[in-house]
């Protein structure tokens, strides 16, 4: 007796948008993934920038660690937000002017074709120290 085998039904774009995230994930520390999947459901144009930020940022921090965390405003309900931490060891002042590059040369144009995007990026500072 041989069994019949329907096709596999794919849901293509929550299909896609699982394989986005997970290529997301191997290159940014994901703090809350789960909270973080269903920002980026609610919002999909994220992953394009989320992505096209990596390559963005390497070339101006190359080894500093990179991390997607969503913050909520306590006093606004229902405010969340993804943030794009750049951890670096870098001083201030060095790390800044980066910044104001990656604004100048393309986060700052990039962000205003997107209408109500919930994706910022921010500065974290880690010690030299042992």
């Amino acid at each position: 007796m041989t069994a019949i085998q329907e096709p596999a039904i794919k849901l293509a774009p929550f299909d896609d948008l699982i394989a986005d995230f997970n290529k997301i994930r191997s290159l940014y520390t994901v703090e809350e993934p789960l909270e973080t999947f269903k920002l980026i459901i609610e919002q999909e144009v994220m992953v394009s920038l989320i992505l096209e930020a990596h390559s963005k940022v390497r070339e101006l921090f190359p080894s500093e660690r990179l991390a997607l965390e969503v913050k909520t405003d306590p006093e606004i309900a229902n405010w969340r937000s993804l943030w794009m931490t750049i951890y670096t060891k870098l001083e201030v002042h060095e790390a800044f002017e980066k910044l104001m590059i990656l604004d100048d040369t393309w986060w700052l144009e990039k962000i205003t074709t997107v209408a109500n995007s919930k994706l910022h990026i921010s500065l974290g500072f880690e010690s030299n120290e042992i």
